[in-house]
């Protein structure tokens, strides 16, 4: 699965991974961002990172997206935060607090 996973992102852009959590179950070991990161580069990516935290999420985006584009957060918990900020942080400018 961890494989299928790396490759599903191959058609994007450009990728930003978080850190992962484990929901519910024990955390499976090498199966962290570092490692989603890299396994995902080592595929083909042409733009994959680490994303530390949601403060620099907006400002990543503005590195990386230009008009138009389509910017997609998935994930659990706190990722749905972060995408509802998003929109406010980019038209002002801001980091998330």
């Amino acid at each position: 699965l961890f494989e299928d996973f790396c490759t599903c992102f191959n058609e994007a852009d450009s990728v930003l991974i978080a850190d992962v959590f484990a929901a519910g179950e024990a955390p499976i070991q090498g199966a962290d961002a570092s490692a989603l990161v890299a396994g995902i580069q080592a595929r083909g990516h042409r733009s994959a990172g680490y994303l530390a935290d949601a403060g620099d999420l907006a400002a990543r985006v503005r590195e990386r997206a230009e008009p138009g584009d389509l910017v997609v957060c998935l994930g659990a918990g706190s990722i749905t935060a972060w995408a509802n900020a998003l929109p406010e942080q980019l038209a002002a400018g801001d980091k998330a607090p």
